[in-house]
Formats: structure tokens, C-alpha cells, sequence
């Protein structure tokens, strides 16, 4: 798309990424003060969804024609620049489109670690448009449809069309910049990633925060079952996310029993079963 162009998409359809992400890479002025106006308004005209946050911060940012935060958010060129106007130091935010997912990888968290052994077993995650975060963690993108979780385990968070993320090259309250990592494309998200996603089935949430009785015994029977109906070459990614949710109870050592025992029955590996409870567990102390 070239910088002239002024298109509008569905915001079904995911809009391309390249032109907004080389305009994010090579801002106008110096590396420290970034023309911010400058990079909303190339997102806004490649078809993204783009709200103005508070300065070094994430909150939105009330100003004239954004009173209701990420509702706000708009691919309209002359509405962002407004905003950018009014003020030149706003961080931006960008609203996936309706079928796209970020994963928000945070390492404070043990997010990195836990991505690395999700995606191990698969070669490791597809390639994709990916930002580096101003705190260490990363932004990948990719297409998936819904409903999806809001959180996979702990330090890995998704973004959708029902929030927004930080976009570079927005300033991180620690003082450093938000970074594209490449110009690729919005990639499709795998099979895998996409079942890990995805909500379950099960009213797991509500059954989760009771700690005794029969909802309990009902929260662990839903756990087990995510492993027992888990597909071949998912298994050990159900297993993972079934346990980590186990860890975040404090991992009742009967529950880790029937854990064990899944794993085992849908024909993982002892030593493969006894690393992924111990990963689980390490997530949840983090």
C-alpha cells in the first residue's frame, strides 16, 4: 500500500501489515523521540484499528472523539491525526480485527519459558508479524477464530478484538520503546496453538475457584477430561494447560494423580508426563 492510499477493510478481514510495519521501523527523527503521529496514521491507513493511550503508559487516553477507550478505536486517518494533535507524546494502541489473536508473551512471568515448551514438541512457533515489547516480552499475531481464552497460563495473556495491545514504537513506563521484530504477514495460527486458544467446553472457570465438595471433584473430572479427549499430537499441550491450571489451585496431589494417570492412559511417555507437571508447577511459582 503506498503511503498516499486511504483504503477501508470489514474489520472481519485482517488487514495487511507490511506498510504500517516498516513505517513503525524507521520513525521520523531521532531513536528517543519517535514521531508518533507519524506511525499512527500509517496503521490507520493500512486498515488497523488504532486508539491513542496514555503518554509512557497503557491506559486509553481520553481526548476529543475517544471518551470510550478501545470502543474508540478507529482506522479513520483524520480522526487519529486529531488525536496525535492534541497529543504528539500519546502511545499507541491498535485493536486486533475480528479473527486475529496476539499472543502476549510476558517473561516476568514465565511466559517464555512456557512458550518455548508448548511449542517444542511442534518446531516452535509459525513465523509471523511479531513486536518486541518495551518490558522484554513479545507480540506475535496471528489469525484464529473464536471464542478464545483470555489467558493460556501465566505470562501468556491473548489479544483480541475485545481489547488492544501497545504498538511501537510506544514508550513502556520503563523508558524503552515498543519495536517491530520483522515485516512479515499475519500468519495462520497453527492447529495446536489454535487448541490450547480456544475455550473449553466444559465450565471449567467457574468449577476452578471452588476448593472443596462436589464442584471441586467436578473441576477436577473437567481437567482430566481435557487430557482423556486430548487428539494425538496435542497431548502433551493439554496435559501442560490442564496442569497449569491445576498449579494455579496449588496442585492437589490427587488431582496431579489423575493428571498422571491421563497422560499416561492417552499414551504419553512417563518421563515426557513427569516433565510436564513439574513445567506446570515451575509456571505457577514464577
Amino acid at each position: 500500500m503506498s503511503p498516499g492510499t486511504r483504503e477501508r477493510r470489514p474489520v472481519e478481514e485482517a488487514p495487511p501489515t507490511g506498510f504500517a510495519s516498516r513505517q513503525a521501523a524507521s520513525p521520523e527523527g531521532n531513536a528517543t523521540a519517535p514521531n508518533l503521529l507519524s506511525h499512527a496514521v500509517a496503521y490507520a491507513r493500512a486498515g488497523l484499528d488504532v486508539l491513542p493511550l496514555t503518554p509512557g503508559g497503557k491506559a486509553p487516553l481520553v481526548l476529543a472523539g475517544s471518551a470510550h477507550g478501545k470502543d474508540d478505536a478507529s482506522t479513520d486517518v483524520e480522526q487519529v491525526r486529531d488525536w496525535w494533535v492534541q497529543r504528539p507524546d500519546a502511545n499507541i494502541g491498535i485493536r486486533p480485527a475480528v479473527g486475529v489473536v496476539v499472543v502476549d508473551v510476558d517473561p516476568r512471568d514465565g511466559g517464555a519459558s512456557t512458550l518455548v515448551e508448548l511449542s517444542r514438541p511442534h518446531g516452535g512457533l509459525t513465523p509471523t508479524w511479531t513486536a518486541w515489547t518495551g518490558g522484554g516480552g513479545l507480540h506475535a499475531w496471528y489469525r484464529a477464530a473464536g471464542p478464545l481464552r483470555a489467558r493460556l497460563c501465566r505470562g501468556l495473556d491473548l489479544k483480541t478484538h475485545s481489547g488492544y495491545v501497545v504498538a511501537p514504537p510506544s514508550l513502556h513506563p520503563n523508558a524503552k520503546r515498543y519495536v517491530w521484530a520483522n515485516d512479515l504477514p499475519i500468519a495462520e495460527a497453527p492447529p495446536w496453538l489454535v487448541a490450547l486458544m480456544r475455550k473449553p467446553v466444559l465450565p471449567l472457570r467457574p468449577a476452578l475457584g471452588v476448593l472443596g465438595g462436589v464442584a471441586s471433584a467436578r473441576a477436577d473430572d473437567a481437567l482430566v477430561g481435557v487430557v482423556a479427549r486430548a487428539r494425538t499430537g496435542g497431548r502433551n499441550d493439554a496435559l501442560h494447560w490442564a496442569a497449569c491450571r491445576a498449579a494455579e489451585r496449588g496442585s492437589p496431589p490427587a488431582l496431579v494423580a489423575k493428571l498422571r494417570d491421563a497422560g499416561l492412559d492417552v499414551g504419553l511417555p512417563a518421563d515426557e508426563v513427569g516433565r510436564t507437571l513439574v513445567s506446570a508447577a515451575g509456571v505457577a511459582r514464577v
